[in-house]
């Protein structure tokens, strides 16, 4: 019996305080996000397994907005016709997506040859294989649209006021309800 008296105990707080609850619902809505990126990048061996594509250099294959799933690979088991996903051989926290036109050893060293399905030609680099972040494996087409635009300003007052309107809803139904007596 214990139990259900610190249940309805827990309950009665939370009717109570409006701020306790929407702090769970931010603690909950954090946990499944990076819960669940956790668990895939454990499944599919990758630091970023979910990503969004951001420029017309992969269309029609790939469009801006598409979200694609990232496996991890070895980068002596990748063939020439995959898509990977690499850091900029000149900017490493710019990722990019584009397909293997050539692979060359150098040294005992593994280099992509790449290029954009949409590109006029290749790429001015060769990928060194300890950029490679993973390889191309499915997309949710469109779907990080949203992403893309939550990234600027709109997006981040967007937020902001979503997350304001959250805690007035919930100020404004902890709040006794009075009947006026005439």
């Amino acid at each position: 019996m214990p139990e259900r008296h610190a249940s309805s105990k827990t309950r009665e707080f939370f009717k109570r305080n409006p701020a306790a609850r929407v702090i769970i619902i931010i603690i909950i809505l954090f946990a499944a996000t990076y819960g669940s990126v956790a668990v895939l990048r454990v499944a599919l061996a990758t630091d970023s397994p979910l990503m969004v594509v951001s420029s017309g250099s992969m269309i029609p294959t790939l469009n801006v907005g598409d979200i694609i799933v990232v496996r991890g690979e070895n980068p002596a088991d990748v063939t020439v016709g995959t898509i990977i996903i690499f850091h900029n051989p000149y900017d490493y926290e710019m990722p990019i997506v584009h397909r293997v036109i050539a692979i060359t050893t150098q040294n005992n060293a593994i280099f992509f040859q790449t290029k954009g399905d949409n590109n006029p030609g290749p790429d001015g680099w060769q990928v060194p294989s300890q950029n490679l972040m993973g390889v191309y494996v499915a997309k949710i087409p469109y779907v990080g649209l949203v992403s893309l635009e939550l990234r600027g300003p709109v997006g981040i007052t967007l937020i902001i006021v979503l997350v304001a309107l959250i805690i007035a809803i919930e100020y404004n139904e902890s709040k006794p309800k009075h009947s006026k007596e005439r």
